[in-house]
């Protein structure tokens, strides 16, 4: 019977080579957190069946808050990797980053066991 590993990648995205990794828990969620100057780069490292980006952002939001004593003004990203801005000495958060095209999608029960994906462009 073949035996099927699966482990989460936490290798930094761009800008972040080199950045110190510290690895985080909120609420259940874990992360390896990424800091560049008024950025941080957040990945999540534990495995959650289809969660909804805004409960992942959220935990990442709070995580970075605790870990770097500044306000996430914003989450930009999908469910495992994300870019967060951040206020820091009363200095305002970077602007958020444009995107050519930037896709919200939804998973949905097709039935019998079954998923759908339904799509937007904003």
């Amino acid at each position: 019977m073949p035996l099927i590993l699966l482990t989460a990648c936490d290798t930094p995205g761009p800008g972040f080579s080199g950045a110190p990794a510290v690895k985080v828990v909120e609420a259940g969620t874990s992360f390896t957190l990424r800091r560049r100057g008024n950025f941080v780069e957040a990945i999540r490292t534990s495995s959650h069946m289809l969660p909804k980006f805004e409960d992942v952002a959220r935990n990442a939001g709070v995580a970075t808050q605790a870990q770097t004593g500044c306000r996430a003004d914003w989450v930009l990203g999908d469910p495992t990797m994300m870019t967060i801005g951040l206020e820091c000495d009363g200095h305002r958060a970077p602007p958020l980053p444009r995107r050519k095209h930037t896709l919200f999608c939804e998973y949905f029960d097709a039935g019998q066991g079954a998923l759908d994906l339904e799509c937007i462009r904003a």
